[in-house]
């Protein structure tokens, strides 16, 4: 035994040192391809068949698969083969082989195949099936002409497509023909096949091993092009797949290791670790799912653990393909009365098999009774004839909420091989509510969530968590610790912004020196000017327009809103048009005023509800008659319920427009409970919603029905989402109304200078929406004992949990520095993309933190040039180690205090540009 792991841990080095030359690789034949994660890769191999779209800009080097040497009867193309361009059956793989001898085939394939694809967009093509015609020849003349019409052919492509560059799988008695074409020369088969007629994985003989490896190195040697070995494991057996990756790179050889239909994200020498979750809900209902438990108290810990939800009811399609490598895990939250099809149960067994770990909350997707449930090995008790006493239970039970005194017992289940967190017995019954198993891991009802005082309404602050919420989806998803997206801070700095809803502008005040003028004209003078920090302002065009509610005071609103929109410091939104209340009523019936609840619009007269009058028809309004030349609207911010529907946000994303308004989080002292921190957003069908990090004074004034100075209380939020986990950046969040009475007013300039006092960085609501957007895009794969992260650019910083080390600064590539300890530790991405190894390193120059964001950041042997740009007077420190000091030209800086090796700095200006920390000559 001892023996085998000095071999591995050989191998494994001799891997490790191979990836640093090695390009990555992968090929991905399934549905719903994932654009992003092969992004990652240098090198990424499509079936173009499975997409309706064009490959995404920024999708990265993409090969299309071009089977040459054999057609399947599906495909689109086969109808105009011709029968005498097939010379054979292969009937392992029910495909066609053709004849490329024939220079007609050779035309049709160039512009029934080829040429398509380069309309849509690939420039890369992946050459398949190139030595099938060995099943269709029996001289060495007619293989020569095979061989022959395939060189033709592939040149004939790369001179009628100029640019278009080639992979080929095996061929390797073409290269001396095309190999200035020619990217990378694949072979499957090194170590262990998949033999489709046994239904088996089987390990490669040794001969054959030798041969292929010694086609590798002349394709190497002779040609300089690197190879590729594609192997097969079983998706469930992810260890094997990376020891067979591993013995493929020790070669010097490129590894992909997947599954037989190339349908799930493999191993190789980069393995993408998946951050998608499947996150099911039984509420069939567009406007009452988005209140479901899923959302409300699922998405938080989900977002906060760097997963990003795939939402779907329990009634749809399923995704296709295998989901290994793709999804972290899937999630069910079911509540009472749920509907179950047995097509889900039979998939989610299915999925269970298959390795992919299942959390099942709230109720059981499943009949434990079912023969097709037998592999999660639960089982139904018998109904508890007394009341249940507790047995034992883990610290992660009663996690806000103690177990109340008389134990209930909705589902009397017990599970095979479980982790119990809860044991409850009654009579001689044990019964496990709670408990993490070898798929995954369940939490049912009344033990997740609960209410402290179950008599008191349905009010959401009296709900508590049971379970460790984040603890649970950890252990129960299996997940592996890993760099984690994180949109609360940048440069270890927590981040600030300010928008505002804009209801209430013409509300006439009633403050001293103010009274009887509009809102929006205290906010200005007030707030806006006192407190030159980023702000986005919307306004509801049906309040403050000439076609609006207040027709005689629209040349007043109009002119107080453009000397608002002129201020540097605030960009703009729009709060729509007739601000719904309801978004899916108001659509539904769109020449209502009232609706079940109440009022589902403002009474704009002569308007029936049009949601592109609403959206982008506001924007237009607001940038053609408000804001000076320059700038435009950036935003939507939801009025009313703050649940659009999909089409609401189909057109804001059309119309060029970020989003942000919804959920509640509203955390305070006096209901210190997780359940009240929502998520960052939530998926509708293609569209994506950005939640507001933390509520507006409604909620902190009783529905503006007093105390008016409640607002001060979000202070209460922003510590509680602040410290000891940082849960939220902090967002004062406003209606123009607060601005109308003295004691509102007085409070939020309370908020704003607690706020300033915060080590902050402040940005737009803009940027922070757009750094939400590109959580859910962001790409962070294993590279040996590494990491490799990429993204949009927009969100730089990255969260480590225990077992994720610091990064070795000096070694890693787009890291501008960290900051460890606290609510962190932070990494700090100076753009897109980073990779690094873990430290600890040598001590090297390095941000350690600032107010600001980096503008360029470049680093060398003898120290780091970089610049930054602010909202407000730079401040920043530095990791520098002895004898570094940092210069603007040849001004030198001095610190303004220091701590070990940290140092200090302050400015006046908010922009510093090409600063040279210099350690040594």
């Amino acid at each position: 035994m001892l023996a085998r792991l000095f071999f591995m841990g050989c191998l494994w080095a001799v891997a490790v040192t191979a990836r640093a030359t090695l390009p990555s690789v992968a090929f991905y034949y399934g549905p719903d391809i994932p654009w992003d994660e092969l992004a990652a890769f240098d090198m990424a191999v499509v079936e173009p068949a499975q997409s309706v779209v064009a490959p995404p800009d920024g999708a990265g080097h993409l090969y299309a698969y071009v089977s040459l040497g054999e057609v399947l009867p599906s495909r689109d193309y086969a109808a105009g083969v011709r029968p005498e361009w097939i010379l054979a059956d292969n009937p392992a793989w029910r495909t066609r082989v053709l004849d490329l001898a024939d220079p007609a085939l050779r035309d049709y394939l160039v512009e029934a195949v080829i040429r398509p694809l380069w309309r849509q967009g690939y420039r890369r093509f992946f050459f398949d099936t190139l030595d099938s015609y060995q099943l269709g020849v029996e001289s060495d003349t007619e293989r020569a002409a095979q061989r022959r019409g395939l060189e033709t052919l592939i040149l004939r492509v790369a001179e009628s497509f100029p640019g278009a560059r080639f992979m080929l799988n095996r061929g390797f008695e073409l290269l001396p023909a095309v190999h200035q074409h020619v990217d990378a020369v694949a072979a499957e088969s090194l170590y262990q096949r998949w033999r489709p007629d046994s239904g088996r994985y089987q390990a490669v003989p040794r001969e054959d091993r030798e041969w292929l490896l010694a086609r590798f190195d002349e394709v190497r040697q002779q040609y300089g092009i690197p190879s590729i070995a594609i192997d097969y494991a079983p998706p469930e057996d992810r260890a094997r797949a990376r020891q067979i990756a591993a013995q493929i790179q020790s070669h010097g050889v490129v590894p992909w290791v997947s599954n037989p239909a190339l349908d799930m994200l493999g191993v190789g020498n980069l393995e993408v670790v998946p951050r998608r979750v499947l996150m099911i809900h039984g509420i069939d209902q567009d406007g009452l799912w988005e209140r479901s438990e899923m959302v409300r108290f699922g998405l938080m810990p989900a977002q906060f653990l760097g997963l990003v939800p795939d939402i779907r009811h329990v009634g749809e399609p399923m995704p296709a393909g295998t989901l290994n490598g793709r999804y972290a895990g899937i999630v069910t939250w079911l509540s009472d009365g749920a509907v179950v099809p047995r097509a889900f149960r039979h998939w989610l067994a299915e999925q269970a098999r298959a390795g992919v770990p299942i959390a099942m909350v709230g109720q059981l997707p499943v009949d434990p009774e079912d023969p097709e449930a037998e592999i999660f090995g639960l089982h139904q008790g018998p109904d508890p004839q007394e009341s249940p006493k507790l047995i034992s239970k883990t610290p992660e039970i009663g996690f806000e909420a103690p177990l109340p005194a008389l134990l209930e017992v909705a589902s009397p289940i017990t599970a095979d091989n479980a982790q119990p967190w809860l044991t409850l017995r009654a009579g001689d019954e044990d019964y496990v509510p709670v408990a993490i198993t070898g798929w995954g891991g369940y939490a049912l009802d009344p033990y997740v969530v609960r209410s402290v005082l179950p008599t008191i309404g349905d009010d959401d602050i009296t709900d508590r968590w049971v379970i460790q919420p984040l603890e649970f989806l950890r252990q129960a998803l299996k997940l592996p610790p890993m760099p984690i997206p994180d949109v609360t801070t940048e440069n270890g700095r927590r981040l600030f912004f300010v928008h505002m809803d804009g209801d209430g502008f013409p509300s006439l005040a009633e403050v001293h020196g103010y009274r009887d003028q509009a809102a929006g004209e205290v906010l200005l003078q007030e707030i806006l000017k006192r407190y030159p920090v980023p702000t986005t302002i919307s306004v509801v065009e049906g309040e403050v327009a000439r076609s609006g509610l207040y027709p005689e005071r629209a040349d007043e609103l109009e002119d107080i809103a453009r000397r608002i929109f002129r201020l540097g410091h605030v960009e703009a939104a729009t709060h729509t048009y007739s601000h719904p209340f309801y978004w899916h009523e108001a659509a539904a019936n769109p020449a209502a005023i009232q609706g079940s609840e109440g009022a589902l619009r403002l009474d704009v007269p002569g308007y029936t509800l049009d949601l592109d009058r609403e959206l982008s028809g506001s924007a237009r309004y607001i940038e053609e008659n408000l804001l000076p030349p320059g700038k435009t609207v950036k935003m939507v911010l939801w009025s009313g319920d703050t649940n659009p529907s999909e089409k609401a946000l189909e057109l804001t994303r059309e119309a060029g427009l970020l989003n942000m308004n919804g959920s509640d989080t509203v955390i305070t002292r006096s209901a210190p409970t997780w359940t009240l921190i929502k998520g960052i957003g939530v998926p509708k069908g293609d569209e994506y919603q950005v939640f507001a990090p933390n509520q507006n004074e409604n909620l902190y004034t009783g529905n503006w029905q007093g105390p008016f100075y409640g607002f001060r209380r979000v202070i209460e939020t922003f510590e509680l989402t602040g410290e000891p986990i940082r849960f939220k950046p902090i967002d004062i969040y406003y209606h123009t109304y607060i601005a109308s009475k003295k004691a509102s007013l007085e409070s939020l300039k309370t908020v704003y200078d607690w706020a300033l006092r915060q080590p902050i960085n402040p940005v737009f609501a803009s940027d922070y929406v757009e750094k939400v957007l590109d959580f859910n895009h962001m790409v962070i794969a294993r590279q040996g004992e590494g990491w490799q992260v990429s993204g949009g650019g927009k969100l730089r910083t990255l969260r480590l949990p225990d077992g994720v080390a610091l990064p070795d600064l000096a070694s890693s590539q787009g890291v501008a520095g960290y900051q460890d300890g606290g609510t962190g530790p932070y990494v700090h991405m100076s753009g897109a993309r980073a990779s690094w190894r873990p430290g600890p390193g040598p001590a090297a120059p390095a941000l350690w933190e600032a107010n600001g964001r980096l503008e360029a950041f470049e680093r060398d042997a003898s120290g780091v040039t970089f610049s930054l740009k602010s909202f407000l007077p730079l401040v920043f420190t530095l990791q520098q180690p002895a004898g570094c000091e940092l210069r603007q030209g040849k001004r030198r800086l001095s610190p303004v205090s220091r701590d070990g090796n940290r140092y200090r700095y302050r400015s006046e200006r908010s922009e510093l540009d090409e600063l040279r920390l210099q350690c040594g000559q």
